[in-house]
């Protein structure tokens, strides 16, 4: 199992610290192997991982395990964020485009998700679902995808 952070934080020297601290691989690759059974096989894991507060936001931290055979770059999942027993965030969330290099098979990308300013440290993320997405198709828009329908 190769464990490596996403391509644009070891590329930002401000994430230094976390990126090139070998523990803290150690420590998910620890934990990943204790619950490898756990996890649903021929899909897309994600697991979530400490949240904490940067510059006042809320920034959690997750791993994707891929655990099929395709190769993939982007995704897209869908979340809720909860807050002392509160939804704060529900939607979709995506990759950005060229930030990530390709994950392949029993591989896994640890990532960060900055949910703001609010200072909660009591949290739950639940997650709804995992797709691989694809920026090389044209997406439509709402408005054209109405003005066909008409």
């Amino acid at each position: 199992m190769n464990i490596k952070w996403a391509k644009y934080l070891q590329e930002t020297p401000e994430y230094d610290t976390v990126t090139i601290d070998k523990n803290y691989i150690i420590a998910w690759k620890e934990f990943l192997e204790q619950n490898k059974d756990k996890f649903p096989t021929n899909e897309l894991v994600i697991i979530t991982g400490n949240m904490t507060i940067k510059n006042e936001n809320m920034i959690l931290e997750y791993a994707l395990l891929k655990q099929s055979e395709k190769t993939i770059k982007e995704i897209e999942f869908g979340v809720t964020l909860s807050l002392f027993g509160k939804e704060y965030f529900t939607g979709a969330l995506r990759t950005n485009k060229n930030c990530y290099e390709e994950l392949l098979p029993n591989d896994v990308r640890l990532d960060l998700i900055d949910f703001g300013n609010d200072r909660y440290d009591n949290y739950q993320l639940v997650i709804h679902y995992c797709n691989e997405i694809n920026y090389d198709t044209d997406e439509l828009t709402v408005k054209e995808l109405q003005n066909s329908a008409k």
